[in-house]
């Protein structure tokens, strides 16, 4: 049995070797009677050759991927059970019916059935050709063998051993049978090594081992002849022990694991197995002769021997003649067949060559053409015969000659080097054609004998190439130069001189109005405009001089080689006087001018990046002055930049770490200075700037967009606190007034977000007022109006803040849904003071009054102006003068102190 565990097939070897010794002991030293001996004998080999059988039909059973092994051990394994029966029937006379075996007897048919299984197994190991004529070329191979070894045997023991014994006829018959298969089965053993250390034969079985056993049996058997014919066997003879061990052996190699299928070596060559046969027919042969004439036997039955042996010789050579003939003709149909293959691999190889896109052509060491494909004619249009014996570097540009020389040079030294260049071909018509060439070394291949260029045309390639490249560093509207390209001629222009008196300018200009045009006349009208604009800046500047467009209407100048930075003025001068004409487009004049910003640096003094930045801030610097002048760059524009950044991450931070705080302004009826409600102000108190003032960091807080989330801390933390007030006072309502930005109007969810803070505090909608200025109104007017409405359908009440400062439009009063005008500060102030006037606070206070509006004058600082408002009829007020905005805990108590006046006056006297 085929065990998978190398412990237990280890334990199982190693008894089986114990248990040979003992017995194989007991044969020698015959200890005990003959009976005893017989008994041993008969029990120990049967039962050593069934455990083999089972062994090798149970190793059968496990091999599946290799038929011919799997049929090869159940051979094996049947011989083994065959044989071990037939010992089983003979130890059965012996010991249970206590005389010897008749013969011939039963026991004999399983002796002769395991020759012919062990035969049949051999064979199908020594003989594994996939075509008949090799197999029985192979078969009479081995029976030549065996037949000269037989001739062997016979003419030195058994023939003169026949002759002289005095048993049957019948019984002598089979003991010829016996060693002669003895004999055939040695004889195919010795064959199989040979072969298969030959290479001839390929195998998974373990041949050696198998070999061995079938030796040591055949041994025994001729053994077991010679002394049954001279009488001198009995059972437990020593003998039997090479039986046992044959058997043993056999099932040993069974529980052994499978072997890799052996491979083709060089250990011996392959004609000795061809010559193989030949090397015995001449020995069994000259022994034959020799050994009757040292004798003095002859023997009928050499004869017949020899006889059959030239026999076997005719039929090989028949057999040979055969397969030797087929082989021719095998061979011919092959070299018929390579050669058509090689014909149409030729005919087809020259047909890709002559109609490749690329041109092969072959050179000599000195760059002499000696052949070019035709394909030349199509690719360049030159005929391959112009070419033929010219230099290959002849209509090369100068750069392109000395390259390609040098390439031949470079790789004629080396075998099967390679070269790979591009050259410029002019020509004579005036085409210049780039080429790519891959130059290879062929001069030590026989075939060939030469260097090969394998040549390709390249100009349309080169030409996308060079457009990528252009589309890549250049604007596409304009065709100046984009921001990558301006940005290297920046670096290179600060690293070509790092020292000299030159400064190098940069100039950045945005275009004033430029949005307007966009969206009143269209974008096509846009692009036009920008395409006259780079004109007219292209036609202004030296030729020295870099221009680029670096986005929408933003463009940038480079001035280099300037001795002073008011040469840089002179251009941006230039630049204004070019611009001042009307641009024509579509039968339009269009006006514009440009914000220029300039910034200037010594060579090596800054870097690139900054001197682009340091251009950039003029440029807003200039945009903010709004003159038309140009704005040269100061170091405070820089600090200024960096204070804005720093403060902005402070801002950041202060949000998350809810740092803000809000406060609170009282606002009081003038008539009867009663406290009637509050703006929320939100304040940053910062734990190393102190407290930061609203106009710095509320700006930020728009261009960066976290006033939404400022605004929604406000407006939460203000409807908490109102509702905090109401239930303090209920017999006092107060109205909570908000700010709201621009940017909170114009989102989609404001109202949502209203209504959710006043459903989570529990405020009345009518205390909560939404304070925005009138520009905030009219930037969006149909979006402000949509989201105006959907916070009316909540009840909160609206706010002008600042009124007076923005549109002051009569028409936008009456669609959107107003409820209190906040009269600015700038009108109050001009309450007070020797030239006071109130007209325009009058004016608004009526028009308030005739829209049925409240009013709200803010900034009241000084008595005066109190009195005057009061004067004027407005009803509500709030500034410095009442109290400055406060933390919620002291409104608290001017909301306590106004309950307990108003609980007092209630009370009767």
């Amino acid at each position: 049995m085929t065990l998978t565990r190398p412990g237990v097939r280890t334990f199982l070897v190693i008894l089986a070797v114990i248990g040979y010794l003992v017995v194989a002991a007991g044969f020698i030293v015959h200890p005990g009677s003959t009976l005893a001996q017989a008994w041993l004998s008969g029990v120990a080999l049967s039962v050593t050759a069934i455990l083999s059988g089972l062994a090798c039909w149970a190793r059968a059973i496990r091999v599946t991927e290799d038929r011919r092994t799997r049929v090869t051990w159940l051979f094996l394994g049947g011989t083994a059970l065959a044989w071990g029966l037939g010992e089983f029937v003979a130890g059965f006379y012996e010991v249970v019916l206590q005389r010897d075996s008749p013969s011939p007897s039963a026991a004999d048919v399983g002796f002769l059935a395991a020759g012919v299984l062990l035969v049949t197994g051999l064979l199908r190991m020594v003989v594994p050709e996939p075509n008949a004529a090799a197999r029985i070329r192979a078969l009479v191979d081995g029976l030549m063998v065996s037949v000269a070894v037989l001739l062997v045997g016979w003419v030195s023991v058994l023939g003169p051993t026949m002759h002289l014994s005095r048993i049957g006829s019948a019984e002598k018959l089979l003991l010829l049978i016996y060693p002669s298969a003895d004999i055939a089965l040695i004889t195919l053993a010795a064959y199989l090594v040979l072969r298969t250390r030959a290479g001839e034969t390929r195998s998974a079985l373990p041949v050696e081992p198998i070999a061995l056993a079938v030796l040591v049996f055949g041994v025994s058997d001729c053994c077991y002849a010679y002394l049954e014919l001279t009488g001198a066997y009995r059972s437990g003879h020593a003998v039997d022990a090479g039986w046992l061990g044959a058997y043993t052996m056999l099932l040993i190699s069974a529980v052994m694991p499978q072997k890799k299928k052996a491979v083709e070596t060089d250990d011996l060559p392959r004609q000795f197995g061809l010559l193989l046969p030949y090397v015995f027919i001449l020995g069994a042969t000259g022994l034959s002769l020799v050994i009757p004439a040292i004798t003095g036997t002859d023997e009928h039955g050499t004869r017949w021997i020899q006889a059959g042996l030239i026999l076997l010789m005719v039929a090989r050579q028949l057999f040979s003649m055969r397969e030797n003939l087929a082989l021719t003709r095998e061979l011919e149909h092959r070299v018929v067949a390579r050669t058509q293959e090689l014909d149409t691999s030729h005919q087809r190889f020259r047909a890709l060559v002559e109609n490749s896109s690329d041109v092969v052509s072959m050179v000599d060491r000195n760059g002499r053409l000696i052949y070019t494909s035709n394909s030349v004619f199509r690719v360049f249009g030159i005929p391959p015969e112009r070419l033929i014996g010219g230099r290959v570097q002849e209509w090369m540009d100068e750069p392109s000659r000395i390259a390609m020389t040098e390439a031949l040079e470079s790789i004629s030294a080396t075998p099967l080097a390679t070269a790979t260049l591009e050259v410029l071909v002019v020509f004579p018509d005036g085409r210049r054609v780039a080429v790519e060439n891959t130059v290879t070394n062929l001069l030590d291949d026989p075939a060939v004998q030469a260097i090969v260029l394998n040549s390709r045309d390249i100009s349309e390639r080169r030409q996308l190439e060079d457009e990528l490249v252009h589309q890549a560093f250049h604007d596409s509207l304009t065709g100046l130069a984009n921001r990558a390209l301006f940005m290297d001629r920046v670096r290179h222009a600060m690293r070509r001189r790092v020292l000299g008196p030159e400064t190098v300018g940069v100039l950045f200009l945005d275009l004033d109005g430029f949005k307007e045009v966009n969206d009143s006349l269209g974008h096509a009208t846009g692009d036009a405009l920008l395409v006259d604009v780079a004109r007219r800046l292209t036609s202004c500047l030296r030729p020295g001089d870099t221009i680029a467009r670096l986005g929408g209407d933003e463009f940038a100048i480079l001035v280099e080689g300037a001795l002073t930075g008011s040469e840089c003025v002179a251009v941006a001068a230039r630049i204004n006087e070019c611009l001042e004409s009307a641009v024509v487009i579509d039968g339009r004049d269009l006006f514009i001018r440009a914000s220029i910003g300039i910034a200037s640096a010594e060579v090596g003094t800054v870097s690139a990046d900054q001197l682009i930045r340091n251009a950039d801030l003029a440029m807003y610097r200039a945009k903010e002055k709004q003159d038309g002048e140009p704005a040269l760059y100061d170091p405070i524009m820089h600090s200024s930049l960096v204070e804005r950044l720093a403060l902005e991450a402070e801002l950041r931070k202060a949000v998350a770490d809810h740092q803000l705080q809000v406060h609170y302004q009282p606002t009081y009826v003038l008539e009867s200075g009663e406290l009637v409600g509050v703006e929320a102000l939100v304040r940053w108190p910062h734990p190393e700037r102190g407290m930061v003032q609203p106009d710095l960091f509320i700006p930020i807080a728009e261009q960066t967009g976290l006033i939404h989330e400022i605004g929604r801390f406000v407006l939460r933390e203000a409807c908490f606190q109102g509702q905090e007030w109401a239930r303090m006072s209920p017999s006092t309502p107060m109205n909570i007034g908000v700010n709201v930005s621009g940017k909170q109007l114009q989102r989609r969810d404001f109202a949502d977000e209203v209504s959710r803070a006043l459903a989570d505090s529990g405020l009345d909608a009518g205390s909560l007022v939404l304070e925005m200025t009138e520009s905030v109104l009219m930037n969006d007017a149909e979006s402000a109006m949509r989201t105006l409405k959907a916070l009316k359908d909540t009840g909160v009440r609206i706010a002008i803040d600042d009124f007076g400062t923005g549109y002051s439009s009569l028409s936008y009063l009456h669609r959107f849904p107003v409820d209190i005008l906040k009269i600015d500060r700038s009108f109050v102030d001009r309450l007070s003071g020797a030239d006071a006037q109130d007209s325009l606070v009058q004016s608004i206070v009526q028009l308030g009054n005739t829209l049925q509006l409240e009013t709200i004058a803010e900034g009241i600082e000084e008595h005066s102006q109190l009195i005057a408002l009061r004067r004027l009829g407005c009803t509500m007020a709030q500034g410095y003068h009442f109290g400055r905005p406060a933390p919620a805990d002291t409104v608290s108590a001017l909301v306590m102190d106004q309950n307990a006046n108003n609980v007092a006056r209630a009370l009767p006297a």
